[in-house]
């Protein structure tokens, strides 16, 4: 049987693996086909949240709207070491919006 694995990252720079260190595992990937494939395999053994570095996120747009509008895997984008694109901030803030109904950022 495999291991559960509820928390996880994924990113193309040796840098995530630091995030093992805090019990986040790490899969370090290649390409945008290779982060599909690792996220679809994160899924199927019911990880609940997944990391994503920025630069990664930008590249995988049809795996983002596949699990989307799901409660599990929580994709969640976060900066690499070469510094924030906004992307999760411009999440949040798009959220807010359709939430409330006006853009308080």
């Amino acid at each position: 049987m495999e291991k559960t694995i509820d928390t996880a990252i994924v990113g193309t720079t040796d840098e995530i693996l630091l995030f093992n260190a805090v019990g986040i595992t790490a899969f370090p990937v290649k390409d945008a086909s290779e982060a599909e494939k690792t996220i679809t395999k994160l899924s199927q053994r019911e990880c609940k949240i997944i990391y994503v570095t920025e630069e990664l996120y930008e590249t995988i747009p049809e795996t983002i709207g596949k699990y989307q509008f799901s409660a599990f895997p929580i994709l969640i984008p976060i900066p690499s070491g070469k510094g924030s694109k906004g992307i999760g901030l411009k999440r949040i803030a798009d959220n807010v919006e359709n939430a409330i109904g006006i853009d308080i950022f």
